[in-house]
This record gives C-alpha cells, sequence and structure tokens, in this order.
C-alpha cells in the first residue's frame, strides 16, 4: 500500500524532513530501479526539467528519455507541473512527485516524537502548486476586499484579515515573500494585475474581483437579492448566512494562471471557507484533481464547541 512519509534525522536537530512516497511493494518504484530513470530523477532532483534538456545533458534520443518519464509519471514518482507551446507543439515540464521514494517492511518500527511543523497538506501543497515559484516563492497575489466603500454597492471589505490564515497555509509551501503579498481588489485593478494567480478572500458582496470572477465559477453566487445565495450545477440554492463555496478555476483574464476563490454569503461563512481550505484540506479537497478542470465545492460553517463563531466545515 502506498502512502506519504515524512523522514527525518532524529539525531540532527534544526535539520529539514522530507516527505517520501513509501510502499511495500517493491516493483511498484522499477521505473526509478532502471539506470535511465534513476539519472532522470537525479536531474529533476536539481530542479523542475523538460525531458528534451534532459535528453541532452544525458546525450541521449528524445524518444528514450520521454519514455522513461511517462513510466516515472506512471509510477507516481514524478508529474507534469506545467507545459508550454514549443514550435506548435506541447513542451511538458516535470519535476519531482516527491522528496524520494522507500520500501517499507511490516515492522512496528521505533517511536519518535516527530519535530514541529510537520502537518504539512500534501493535498493542499497539489491544490495551491501553481502558486509556488521554481525558486519556492509565491506567484501570486491575495486578494481582500477594500475596507472602504467601493464597488457598484458602495460596501466595505471586513473579511480581510481570515488572509492570515491563508497566508500561514501558504507559509508551509513558500518561503518570506520578497514583495507584500497582499492586495486590495481595488488595487490589484488599478495597478493591473489581474492576470496572475490569484488567492480571492471574500465574496461578491465585499470584494469586486470576486464579483467579476463569478461569472467563471462553476458553483457561483446568485446575482438575485444582492447575491443572496449559491447555486450550483445543478441548479440548487444554498441560503445560510452560513454557506461558502470555495473554487479553483482558469484565470479568465490570463489562462496561463489559476485563481482560487474562498468566498462566503457573510463573513463568517467566508472564514469557513478559509477553515476548509487551511485546517480540513485532506477532507474538503477530497474531490480535486490536478487533470480535472475547474473545481468547486460548497462548504457549510459549523459551531462546533459552542461559542457562537465558526470553527468547523461539513459539506453539505
Amino acid at each position: 500500500m502506498r502512502t506519504e512519509k515524512v523522514l527525518f534525522d532524529p539525531h540532527q536537530r534544526g535539520g529539514s524532513a522530507k516527505r517520501v512516497i513509501a510502499d511495500t511493494n517493491p516493483s511498484d518504484f522499477f521505473p526509478a530501479a532502471a539506470g535511465l530513470g534513476h539519472k532522470i530523477l537525479r536531474l529533476l532532483a536539481k530542479g523542475p526539467n523538460y525531458p528534451s534538456s534532459i535528453a541532452r545533458e544525458l546525450r541521449l534520443y528524445h524518444q528514450a528519455v520521454y519514455y522513461h518519464m511517462k513510466s516515472l509519471e506512471k509510477a507516481g514518482l514524478v508529474q507534469r507541473v506545467s507545459q508550454k507551446t514549443v514550435r506548435g507543439g506541447k513542451a511538458q515540464l516535470y519535476a519531482l512527485a516527491s522528496d524520494g521514494y522507500a520500501i517499507e517492511f511490516d515492522v512496528k518500527g521505533e517511536e519518535f516524537a516527530p519535530p514541529a511543523g510537520l502537518s504539512r497538506s500534501a493535498r493542499l501543497g497539489r491544490f495551491l502548486k501553481e502558486f509556488v515559484s521554481e525558486e519556492g516563492q509565491l506567484d501570486g497575489w491575495i486578494v481582500v476586499g477594500s475596507p472602504e466603500a467601493h464597488g457598484p454597492n458602495r460596501t466595505q471589505g471586513r473579511d480581510g484579515h481570515y488572509a492570515i490564515q491563508l497566508g500561514f497555509a501558504l507559509g508551509q509551501f513558500v518561503g518570506l515573500p520578497r514583495t507584500f503579498p497582499v492586495k486590495l481588489d481595488v488595487d490589484l485593478k488599478t495597478e493591473k494585475l489581474q492576470g496572475s494567480n490569484l488567492l480571492v478572500v471574500g465574496g461578491p458582496r465585499t470584494n469586486v474581483i470576486s464579483a467579476e470572477l463569478n461569472h467563471y465559477m462553476p458553483v457561483r453566487f446568485s446575482e438575485e437579492s444582492f447575491f443572496g445565495s449559491i447555486v450550483d450545477a445543478t441548479g440548487r440554492k444554498y441560503l445560510s448566512e452560513f454557506d461558502s463555496v470555495l473554487t479553483k478555476i482558469r484565470n479568465p483574464w490570463e489562462p496561463s494562471k489559476v485563481c482560487v476563490i474562498a468566498a462566503g454569503l457573510s463573513g463568517a461563512a467566508t472564514k469557513a471557507a478559509i477553515i476548509g481550505l487551511t485546517n480540513m484540506a485532506e477532507q474538503v479537497l477530497a474531490g480535486y484533481s490536478e487533470q480535472g478542470g475547474d473545481f468547486a465545492v460548497v462548504l457549510h460553517g459549523l459551531d462546533m464547541d459552542g461559542d457562537g463563531k465558526v470553527d468547523s466545515v461539513e459539506i453539505p
């Protein structure tokens, strides 16, 4: 059975941990055992690369590298992270799917207290992969609604502070941004940055970028009664003040980029969407596929400890 494991040296203080693919069946990693497959993995350990570039570096025919790359991808050892058009064809950029792989025996093992900071969600990382540059920096903007009266309905954004939780989640995957990563919706428009990867916080009532993206979302806010409900692809309506939508779509201003929108019918509902994305990613993103096109899920905020504040979510 294949799982993701954290590999760390318990005798090394302050050392970094590695996430590896572990399996009990050695044959699942057979493509990596071949000489060329192992050479490809060693090159990708230096950073994402194109098969054509790898072929040139290894002085091999392109077809041989493409064949082994497909085998490594099928084995789950590498993954495609982007593509570009070159002379009318598609060039795929590949990267390692993990920091390594391991064969695991059915033994009890030795108990260790795990170091702090190893709770990173692999599923959340895949969901946000476009926001992580090859250098490990944030590639995109977090967009919150302006606290000043703005937009056609002169509303005020009061849910921008929820982006702090989102920032903590992003910190698992990127280094400290060189440029301040948060933009007010009005400033993003003024600076003409819509064609970037966007993490949009807040619904169309308070965030004008969310309002413009609403037309492209597979699950969207109804414009009736001032965005007073959420409507899914079947026509079902969600009317609770604790209902929200979490969606990922292609950026309509620049299709090579993506937009992730966490938005609710109220501030509490937007908080629920952020909680779902950052704290419950394994459940909330279970239906997400990197090759599956646009993604959307409706979330309902819950108050599990009875203090009157949303602290968990469910999928209605």
